[in-house]
C-alpha cells in the first residue's frame, strides 16, 4: 500500500512542475486517471487474506459411575436393630445420652465377624455421619465399633478399617448424598418411636411406612 501512495504521489509531483502552459488540462486528467487505474488494478491483485477456522472443541463425555449396591441385613441384625442403634450413638454422638439419639446405617459389606456401615445418627440439633466398622462376638453380640475420624487421620482410618471394595464404595461419595435420606428418616422416627431405621424396614414389609 505505501508503494501505490509512492507511484501515486510521484505522478502528482512530475504533473506539478511542468509548467500549466505545456500541459493540456485533459493530460493532467488523463494522468490522474492511469494512477487512479493502476491503484486499483494493484489493489484488486492484492491476494485475499485466509481467514482460519476456529476448532470447536469436542465435548468430553463423562461416564455414569453406577451407585454401589447397599447390602440388606440378616435375621440377628434385623431382630437386634436397637442394640446397633445404641451401640453407633455411643461412637458417633457420644456427648449426648443414647436415650435421644436415633441412628440410620448402610451396609457396606461384610466379613466373618465384622460389618461394615456408613451410619447416621441424630440427637436434636446435631448430626454426625461417618463410616463405622461394627466387630461381633461369636454369639452375634455387639463386640465394639470404630469408626473413621475426620481430620488428619481420616485416610490411615479408612485404610485400616476397611477392605479395599468398601474403601472404593465409601470414596465414591455416594453415601454422603445418602446421609441426608437418613436424616429425613430419623426426623420421621421422632414422632414415630416404634419406627426401625430404613435397613431394617427392607426386611420388613410389614412394617414399613410411609413418611
Amino acid at each position: 500500500m505505501k508503494i501505490q501512495f509512492k507511484i501515486a504521489f510521484l505522478f502528482i509531483f512530475l504533473a506539478g512542475c511542468v509548467p500549466s502552459p505545456a500541459i493540456p488540462v485533459d493530460a493532467q486528467n488523463t494522468a490522474m486517471a492511469v494512477v487512479q487505474t493502476y491503484i486499483a488494478l494493484t489493489q484488486t491483485a492484492l491476494p485475499t487474506p485466509t481467514v482460519i477456522p476456529t476448532a470447536t472443541p469436542q465435548a468430553t463425555l463423562i461416564p455414569t459411575i453406577p451407585p454401589p449396591p447397599i447390602l440388606t441385613p440378616d435375621a440377628i441384625q434385623v431382630e437386634r436393630w436397637r442394640e446397633y442403634q445404641t451401640e453407633l450413638a455411643k461412637k458417633l454422638v457420644s456427648k449426648f445420652p443414647v436415650e435421644i439419639v436415633l441412628c440410620e446405617w448402610d451396609i457396606l459389606g461384610r466379613s466373618e465377624q465384622e460389618v461394615y456401615v456408613w451410619a447416621v445418627c441424630a440427637a436434636p440439633g446435631y448430626v454426625a455421619s461417618k463410616p463405622a466398622v461394627i466387630y461381633f462376638k461369636t454369639d452375634g453380640a455387639i463386640q465394639d465399633v470404630e469408626i473413621a475420624v475426620y481430620g488428619s487421620t481420616w485416610d490411615s482410618d479408612i485404610q485400616r478399617l476397611f477392605p479395599e471394595d468398601v474403601q472404593e464404595k465409601i470414596a465414591s461419595g455416594i453415601f454422603l448424598q445418602r446421609s441426608a435420606e437418613l436424616k429425613n428418616h430419623i426426623e420421621w422416627r421422632r414422632t414415630h418411636l416404634d419406627e426401625p431405621p430404613l435397613i431394617i424396614l427392607s426386611e420388613m414389609p410389614a412394617l414399613t411406612s410411609t413418611p
